[in-house]
């Protein structure tokens, strides 16, 4: 080898020892956002064991058991039949059992899903610290944990209208609906359960927020019988809108109003992204928080 290759070479070895030497500086951020929606196909498999753990536990150690579906939405409806039927004399057009049931059926789902879904993260808590499963699992578990209480009312109501000569034929459209009122309530639970996590004084709170929340939505009474600033007030809970489409699909000749339908299908688009994205930021903090 020449003089000039062997200078060439020492000169490129200096300059890799060199280059080893540098000093190396990592710069490390926490991420804000872990979570993808596409992520959520490979969380299936996750959900469904979830989902059939937190209705068995549900229920588990429980005398009445799954009765409970039956007997929760009955002893409402049997309020409401003193309440509104009995002392208000509200007027429906249709049999006040089956409108009842209608709006009981949107309820029932919306309740049960909040009182689980709100808590799920922190009931889960050992998973969230010491494990890598995905976090939004438990709020979408919880949510299908709760459509049990929805067929089972479901049916009670498609059966009273079909008893009583009420029944649409619009009643095929009520899977399209349910998704509809699931997209929501995920939206929901996603915001409520992320808060939970820091600010527990939202789970002692749930309770009272939906008693009150049973009186603000048309569940066991018309629209058309409310002043217009109480009016106003029904119509901005979104919850309106999905009771009024349900009673649409299930009972004969009934006509929806407009604007609360329009009003619930724009914050059910705003309150499910912006759940999607409080729950992917807050996921990022939920182990040190919880």
């Amino acid at each position: 080898m020449s003089e000039t290759g062997v200078q060439q070479g020492d000169a490129a070895l200096a300059a890799s020892a060199d280059a080893l030497e540098w000093p190396v500086e990592r710069l490390i951020r926490p991420a804000k956002r872990r979570l993808r929606a596409r992520d959520l196909i490979g969380m299936a498999p996750v959900v469904r064991t979830l989902a059939a753990r937190d209705f068995k536990v549900k229920y588990k150690q429980s005398a009445l058991g799954p009765l409970w579906l039956v007997f929760q939405p009955i002893a409402l409806l049997a309020g409401f039949l003193v309440a509104f039927r009995g002392l208000a004399d509200v007027q429906t057009g249709v049999p006040y059992t089956v409108f009842a049931l209608v709006g009981l059926t949107v309820w029932a789902f919306f309740q049960a899903s909040m009182t689980i879904g709100t808590a799920s993260v922190v009931t889960n808590l050992n998973y969230v610290r010491f494990t890598p499963c995905p976090r939004p699992a438990f709020p979408i578990a919880a949510t299908i944990a709760s459509l049990p209480a929805f067929a089972v009312t479901a049916a009670g109501a498609i059966v009273a209208a079909l008893v009583s000569g009420v029944l649409s034929p619009r009643v095929v459209l009520v899977p399209f609906v349910l998704v509809w009122l699931v997209t929501l309530t995920l939206g929901l639970v996603a915001i409520s359960s992320a808060l939970t996590v820091r600010y527990r004084d939202i789970a002692n709170a749930l309770p009272f927020l939906l008693q009150v929340g049973l009186f603000l939505a048309p569940v066991g009474y018309p629209l058309a019988d409310l002043s217009d600033t109480v009016r106003a007030i029904v119509d901005a809970n979104p919850l309106t809108g999905i009771i009024e489409a349900f009673r649409w699909t299930m009972l004969s000749g009934y006509q929806p109003s407009a604007e609360p339908l329009i009003i619930s299908a724009v914050e059910t688009v705003v309150l499910a992204v912006a759940g999607w994205r409080f729950f992917s930021l807050r996921e990022t903090t939920m182990a040190d928080d919880i």
